[in-house]
């Protein structure tokens, strides 16, 4: 199928002061242990309270072309002035039937970070603790506006869309290959940076790709956590 006259905007596109909540059953959610389970309830709400809503996530996303590449991993992303191949590894499957993709970079920002990092500086480890936590949340619930950007042009379209798929996660898409995969978008406009060893800062920031195309059958983003590497010990699992 001819994709030539499809209008897919090609500009990043940023998202910022994001309405986010956070709510304690959020945290409860969380929270693993039966032991001391009401005390530590307390000290996630007393927690909550204290940040206030102190967080700023954002996003910045862009459509691309892409397409199977010269191996059985490679796929090729087209931007404006080149193409850039990237080594998906195992992942490649979930993009197949992809004509094109949102390419997304996203942040909890690091307002929470420094929040906990003066907890525990001060002795306040279940403090710092429950920051992390919050700012996971704050993370996931980010994640789900990108989905909703997928799903709203897959919906106009009448196309489909492949799984969630991020560096690093899912087995044989290498965390190195991030560096390829963020070279797309200009991270500056979130102030997010990427070190030589392809990790994002803020800490909890995520680099993302969701395909869509006409050869799907899925009109919601799906998850790709029955091959994600950390499968087995992950507190953000979705089944």
């Amino acid at each position: 199928m001819k994709t030539d006259g499809i209008a897919f905007d090609k500009n990043p596109q940023v998202f910022s002061h994001l309405q986010i909540d956070v709510t304690p059953q959020d945290l409860a959610g969380q929270i693993k242990t039966s032991a001391n389970r009401s005390e530590m309830l307390g000290v996630a709400q007393k927690t909550l309270d204290k940040v206030d809503k102190k967080w700023n996530p954002s996003v910045l996303c862009c459509w691309f072309e892409i397409r199977s590449g010269k191996s059985d991993t490679i796929g090729s992303i087209r931007n404006s002035t080149s193409v850039v191949n990237i080594d998906f590894g195992y992942s490649i499957k979930f993009l197949k039937h992809a004509t094109h993709a949102l390419v997304s970079v996203y942040t909890a920002g690091n307002e929470l970070e420094n929040e906990s990092k003066k907890a525990s500086e001060n002795g306040h480890l279940l403090d710092s603790y429950f920051f992390d936590i919050i700012g996971l949340i704050v993370l996931e619930k980010t994640g789900d506006f990108i989905k909703q950007i997928a799903e709203k042009k897959a919906g106009e379209l009448g196309w489909g869309l492949s799984p969630f798929l991020s560096p690093g996660s899912v087995h044989g898409w290498e965390l190195a290959e991030q560096k390829k995969l963020c070279s797309l978008l200009p991270l500056e406009k979130i102030n997010v940076n990427i070190r030589e060893d392809a990790i994002l800062s803020p800490f909890k920031t995520i680099s993302c790709i969701i395909g869509l195309g006409p050869g799907y059958d899925m009109v919601k983003v799906g998850t790709a956590c029955q091959v994600c590497s950390k499968n087995h010990d992950c507190q953000m699992k979705h089944e």
